[in-house]
């Protein structure tokens, strides 16, 4: 072999040696970019869920706070037996922390619709579940003498949330796993 033809030998394979690491390097590199960017969307989708969840929990907290209030109102029109003017009074007050329950019932459906939109099933499912039992709650607020009992109504919605925020939590904590409910008896 003479020398020329092994100058052109060693630039060819030179050439598919070069040609070869240029390719492996960019399809490398567009695999980092993939790679960074489904990394930085997970990131982003995970504050936004903690915050959805956050805003949801607040939500149901401040429902559950003005039932409280209302049940407190209807329970101390009972114990007490107060007379004309007083019970015209609190029967006021519980109309108008009636209202303000209600309306805080419904404020939970916007945290609710960002869940919706972010997910995953399993935290929207517990999410729709923890709604429904603000809701057994507020129809709970009959005064105890026709039947009512916000009390058993409270713990069911307080078990609820809990299941809620353990759910949330675990999502929150492994985004990449599939997550199970299993909620244990009492």
């Amino acid at each position: 072999m003479d020398q020329g033809l092994a100058a052109v030998l060693a630039a060819g394979v030179a050439a598919t040696v070069t040609l070869g690491g240029a390719v492996i390097a960019y399809r490398a590199g567009r695999r980092q970019v993939r790679d960074q960017g489904s990394i930085e969307h997970a990131h982003w989708l995970r504050g936004q869920r903690e915050q959805a969840y956050l805003n949801f929990l607040a939500s149901c907290e401040k429902a559950t706070a003005a039932g409280r209030l209302r049940r407190d109102l209807w329970e101390r029109i009972e114990v007490e037996n107060p007379d004309a003017e007083t019970l015209a009074q609190l029967q006021a007050e519980v109309q108008r922390v009636g209202r303000d329950f209600s309306e805080a019932v419904d404020q939970i459906l916007e945290p609710l619709e960002r869940i919706r939109m972010l997910g995953p099933d399993v935290v929207i499912a517990e999410a729709e579940y923890t709604l429904e039992s603000v809701r057994q709650f507020e129809d709970s607020m009959a005064p105890r003498s026709r039947g009512g009992d916000p009390f058993n109504a409270e713990g069911n919605l307080r078990v609820q949330r809990s299941t809620f925020a353990a759910v949330a939590r675990q999502v929150l904590m492994h985004p990449q796993e599939r997550v199970m409910v299993v909620v244990a008896e009492e």
